[in-house]
C-alpha cells in the first residue's frame, strides 16, 4: 500500500502545479481541474489515513487559523440570504476551496515544500511579465497602459502590477529559502512591468510594505540590498533613456488630485453602509454612484469599505479578526527572521486600501493578491520533526 509521505507528495505536486498555472491563466476553467485533483486526494488521504487525519487535528495552531477564516468566509456566503440576487450555494463552494486552499499550503509546509509553492507563484509572475511584454503592442507600449497583451493576464491591470510587484518579494524570499542569489535576476522584468502598467498602488504598496517590515525589525543583509539596489537602478535606468519615467512620475503626481475621487466613492459607500448597519447588504450589493468626473461606480475601490457594505459591522469584525491575526502571527516569522512574509502580507493589505473588488470567488486574480498572503502569513514556521 502507498505511504502516506508518498501520497501526499502526489496531491502536493498536483497542488504546486496548480499555483503555477493559475497566477499566469487567471480564471481559466481549465486550469482549476489540478485543484480539484488536489483538493480531492488530499480529503480522500484525510478520509483514509489515521496519520493523516492525527498529523492535521493536532497541528492546533492552525486549526484555530482555519476556523477563524471559516466564519468570515461562511458568514458572507450566508449573507446571501439578505442580499437582492442571492448565490448562496456557489459562494459556500468557493468558501470551501479556499479553506482547502490554506489547508493544502499548509500541508506544502509541513512536508518542506514551502519554497516550491512560493517558486511557482514566483515563475508564474516571471512568465506573465515575459508573455504580457512580448504580445503587447509595442507602438504603444510607453503611451497607454500595459493592456491587451497576455490574454489571459488578470483583466483589471493595476492587478497584473500586483502580481509583478508580489514577483519582486517572492524573489527575495526564495534568496533566503534557497542561499542563492540568482532569484534575483527577474527583478528588473518585474518593475519594469509593474511600471509600465502605470499602477501607482501596487508600486506604493511594495515600498511601503518594504520600508515598515525594514524599519519594524532591521537586520541588514548588505548583500542582498546591494544586489537589488544594483538591478533597480539598472531597471530605472532603463526606463529614463526610453523616456517612459517621466510619463510615470506624472501619473504619480496626478494621484493626489484622483485621490480625492476616492474619498468621494469611500464617503458614499460608508453612507450606503450605515443604511444597513449590523449585517449589511448582503454579498452581491454593488454601488449605484456617480463620482466627481462623472463615472459610474458600481465598486467600493477599497476591500474595507466592501467588507463593511456587504457584511455590515459584524461583518467586518470577522475580517479584522482574520487580518489581526494574520498580523498576530508575524510575530512568529519576525522571530525566525522571515522578513519576506511579513512583508508579502503587509502588501496586500495596503494593496487592497484602494482594491474594492470582493474576494471570494473561484480562482482569479483574488487568490494570489489576497489569499496566497494571507496563508503565507499564517502559515508560521514548523520545527524539523513536526514536518512530513
Amino acid at each position: 500500500m502507498m505511504s502516506l509521505v508518498k501520497w501526499k507528495n502526489i496531491y502536493l505536486s498536483f497542488f504546486i502545479f496548480f499555483i503555477l498555472m493559475s497566477t499566469i491563466f487567471c480564471g481559466v476553467s481549465r486550469v482549476n481541474i489540478s485543484f480539484h485533483v488536489a483538493l480531492s486526494l488530499f480529503l480522500l488521504t484525510l478520509i483514509f489515513s489515521a496519520q493523516a487525519r492525527n498529523q492535521f487535528l493536532q497541528d492546533k495552531t492552525y486549526l484555530y487559523a482555519l476556523v477563524t477564516v471559516a466564519a468570515f468566509v461562511i458568514y458572507y456566503s450566508l449573507s446571501n440570504l439578505w442580499s437582492t440576487s442571492p448565490h448562496l450555494s456557489s459562494s459556500l463552494t468557493h468558501s470551501f476551496y479556499l479553506l482547502v486552499l490554506m489547508a493544502l499550503y499548509r500541508q506544502a509546509e509541513l512536508a518542506g515544500y514551502k519554497k516550491y509553492v512560493i517558486t511557482a507563484a514566483w515563475l508564474g509572475t516571471i512568465i506573465l511579465a515575459v508573455l504580457t511584454l512580448a504580445l503587447v503592442d509595442k507602438s504603444h507600449i510607453f503611451h497607454s497602459r500595459l493592456r491587451d497583451g497576455f490574454p489571459w493576464s488578470p483583466d483589471n491591470v493595476i492587478d497584473l502590477g500586483g502580481y509583478m510587484a508580489l514577483g519582486i518579494l517572492f524573489s527575495v524570499l526564495l534568496v533566503r529559502e534557497f542561499k542563492s542569489l540568482w532569484f534575483l535576476v527577474p527583478i528588473p522584468l518585474l518593475l519594469l512591468c509593474l511600471i509600465l502598467t502605470q499602477s501607482r498602488g501596487p508600486l506604493m504598496a511594495l515600498v511601503a510594505a518594504s520600508v515598515v517590515t525594514a524599519v519594524l525589525r532591521p537586520k541588514w543583509n548588505i548583500k542582498l540590498l546591494a544586489a537589488i539596489l544594483l538591478l533597480i537602478i539598472a531597471a530605472v535606468g532603463l526606463l529614463y533613456v526610453s523616456g517612459f519615467l517621466d510619463t510615470f512620475i506624472n501619473r504619480i503626481d496626478s494621484s493626489y488630485q484622483q485621490s480625492f475621487i476616492r474619498f468621494g466613492i469611500w464617503e458614499h459607500a460608508y453612507d450606503v453602509a450605515m443604511q444597513k448597519p449590523i449585517f449589511g447588504w448582503g454579498f452581491e450589493k454593488e454601488l449605484a454612484f456617480v463620482n466627481s468626473i462623472g463615472q459610474h461606480v458600481t465598486t467600493t475601490h477599497s476591500l474595507y469599505f466592501a467588507a463593511l457594505l456587504k457584511g455590515g459591522i459584524v461583518g467586518f469584525i470577522l475580517f479584522v479578526s482574520v487580518i489581526g491575526l494574520a498580523l498576530w502571527r508575524c510575530k512568529e516569522h519576525f522571530v525566525r527572521n522571515q522578513k519576506a512574509e511579513v512583508a508579502i502580507w503587509l502588501f496586500s493589505l495596503i494593496f487592497y486600501v484602494t482594491q474594492g473588488m470582493f474576494i471570494i470567488s473561484n480562482p482569479r486574480e483574488y487568490w494570489v493578491l489576497f489569499w496566497l498572503p494571507l496563508i503565507i502569513a499564517m502559515s508560521t514556521p514548523v520545527s524539523k520533526s513536526a514536518q512530513r
